[in-house]
């Protein structure tokens, strides 16, 4: 998938491109749907697929204290984007310039730069100054500048009693509500966060139960619980591991942290890469009356952990994404 980061970088052939435009943060189920509806439309016409979105998210620059959590970074985004076989990616850097132009005026620069002779999107889709732009806006416009609109109703999540829609706002209320097997049914894989292994207190190890502590976080942590997941290291290995989400209440330390603990890891991972894959909540955070308390319950997490080895199969035998730093 070629990238670019600009309009004016991209030089579209003269017969056009299909194409849709979004911010597809965790590239979910409903943005898979779409995505594939471009695909389906450029082989049918014999066009190349485009995909055109923005970095950092609009809210981040126009409202920054409302800003929603990223689910996915923008490498990790290209990636995903990159599977589904896209030929272009253009990476807009949103700016207060950008988001200022009127729906009709960013309609003319994109037909001058793209020249869209497909423009594929969701029925909730909005654009220009003020989100004042709509899929009735594209429609009125769609003669005037030669291009066809192709809506595509919102994708619903058959695994999910009720099938809800699927939209990166309904990923992110999982994901506060520690509901990481509905986030996973919505993104169509794992809740995946990556960061830095640094130091932490040591608690861990003094009681036979070392952890790999993540700093550098750029993703959405779920709710602060314990949960089962699996870790990707730099060497690309997967290890099942019990991680807790949040802060040590049974020694009186109230700072949140993120502490894995990989079952059959044994060495030094500080300075390093990793990802963690949530797999499932095992319980909330708890205060115990003793640190013998606290390690027969972390044995039980681990047993608890140790039951999900067949998605950790599953992931194995299927190409990781890079861990983007």
């Amino acid at each position: 998938m070629e990238v670019l980061h600009s309009l004016t970088e991209y030089l579209p052939p003269a017969g056009g491109v299909a194409l849709t435009i979004g911010n597809f943060d965790g590239v979910h189920l409903g943005h898979r749907k779409l995505i594939q509806r471009v695909l389906h439309i450029a082989e049918q016409r014999g066009l190349p697929s485009v995909v055109i979105t923005f970095d950092p998210h609009p809210v981040a620059v126009l409202a920054p204290e409302r800003a929603p959590a990223r689910l996915v970074n923008l490498p990790e985004k290209l990636h995903l984007l990159g599977e589904l076989q896209v030929t272009a990616c253009i990476v807009l850097r949103t700016e207060r310039r950008l988001l200022a132009l009127e729906p009709e005026e960013f309609l003319n620069v994109l037909v001058r730069h793209c020249r869209p002779r497909a423009v594929v999107e969701g029925l909730d889709f909005n654009f220009g100054r003020a989100r004042r732009g709509s899929v009735q806006t594209l429609s009125e416009f769609a003669d005037k500048l030669c291009y066809t609109v192709e809506l595509v109703e919102t994708a619903r999540c058959e695994e999910i009693p009720g099938a809800p829609s699927v939209h990166s706002s309904a990923v992110r209320a999982a994901l506060r509500e520690g509901r990481v097997d509905l986030a996973r049914a919505m993104l169509g894989r794992p809740y995946r966060v990556t960061g830095v292994v640094g130091s932490g207190a040591g608690r861990g190890a003094r009681l036979g139960f070392p952890t790999a502590n993540l700093h550098q976080i750029e993703h959405m942590l779920p709710q602060e619980a314990v949960y089962a997941a699996a870790a990707q290291l730099a060497d690309g290995s997967l290890y099942l591991a019990a991680v807790n989400v949040g802060p040590q209440p049974t020694f009186a330390d109230m700072q949140a942290r993120v502490e894995a603990h990989l079952l059959d890891w044994h060495g030094v991972l500080n300075g390093q890469p990793m990802a963690l894959y949530f797999l499932q909540r095992l319980r909330a955070q708890t205060r115990f009356g003793s640190t013998a308390e606290l390690c027969t319950q972390i044995a039980q997490d681990v047993a608890a952990t140790r039951t999900h080895a067949d998605v950790l199969n599953e992931l194995r035998s299927k190409p990781l994404m890079p861990l983007f730093r």
